[in-house]
């Protein structure tokens, strides 16, 4: 019997009971707060159960983080390739579940000695299914993550361009370019670019 005042235990409770099975059954692996799928393809997408900082053992806040990761573009943009071990940071794209629920604002979950642990459970689980697993679900190749990144043209447009381009999409890649020098007033921004096009042509 889970102490409805052990908010640890109740942290625990929703990551290995609730959470973590359908998860499992869609052939991911967990590691702490990850629950991660790796295709010997190179890609991959992760779901990241992140603390805030200043949780204690009585009042823990936490938020729920997705990533879509691309094994060459890792290897191009950081040097290095982390394949079946990536983790959040390492992803081309990166969502939280606010954005993905529509939500202006950070959505974080609350648990502490005062929490009605069925009301927490509920709308933890409800967003889950509602908006994190449809969004994974959708993604089944590197050819799905780019396309979201081509959807999304974000978070990184830097990383972004260039793992288009090395991708083979290049046509899409140098239009993405065009549209940020078109939209930005800032020297600076439209000097980075530049530079951006000349690596591009480098390339080819």
């Amino acid at each position: 019997m889970i102490d409805e005042f052990d908010v640890q235990a109740q942290f625990t409770r929703l990551l290995s009971g609730k959470l973590w099975p359908e998860f499992k059954k869609r052939g991911y692996k967990r590691y702490r707060g990850n629950f991660r799928y790796y295709d010997a393809a190179g890609w991959g997408k992760i779901v990241n159960v992140q603390k805030s900082a200043f949780s204690t053992k009585d009042n823990i806040s936490f938020t729920i983080n997705m990533g879509l990761y691309l094994r060459e573009a890792e290897r191009y943009l950081m040097g290095r390739a982390s394949e079946d071990k990536f983790l959040e940071p390492d992803c081309l794209v990166r969502k939280r579940i606010d954005s993905l629920a529509g939500n202006d604002l950070d959505l974080w979950y609350n648990l502490d000695g005062q929490t009605v642990w069925s009301d927490v459970d509920a709308v933890v689980t409800q967003d889950v299914y509602r908006v994190v697993l449809p969004y994974l679900d959708g993604i089944r190749s590197v050819e799905d993550i780019l396309h979201q990144l081509v959807q999304e043209r974000g978070p990184d447009v830097f990383a972004g361009i260039r793992a288009l381009f090395i991708y083979g999409r290049k046509a899409e890649a140098r239009q993405w370019l065009a549209d940020e020098r078109n939209s930005t007033v800032y020297t600076y921004r439209k000097k980075q670019l530049q530079e951006l096009s000349r690596e591009l042509n480098a390339m080819e």
